[in-house]
């Protein structure tokens, strides 16, 4: 098993985090999407994106405050 933190990836200062692994699906999915914190609308547009695609949701303001929610922040 590979653990890395996001300082051994060059990452430094407070990131979002997607992790879709944290909800339970039928497709079991473990995607994890990070942004730098001021990038928080490009989280949620990926975020929506794959929703929609992956897991047949539709994209709709509702959707979007619920996958807003999931964002945790993260400091490194």
């Amino acid at each position: 098993m590979i653990l890395m933190a996001l300082t051994d990836l060059g990452l430094t200062g407070k990131w979002l985090v997607a992790n879709c692994g944290k909800y339970p699906s039928e497709k079991n999915c473990k995607l994890v999407m990070l942004a730098p914190e001021d990038q928080k609308e490009d989280l949620v547009e990926a975020g929506v994106a794959h929703a929609v695609k992956s897991h047949g949701h539709t994209d709709t303001p509702e959707m979007r405050a619920e996958l807003e929610k999931m964002i945790e922040t993260v400091e490194a």
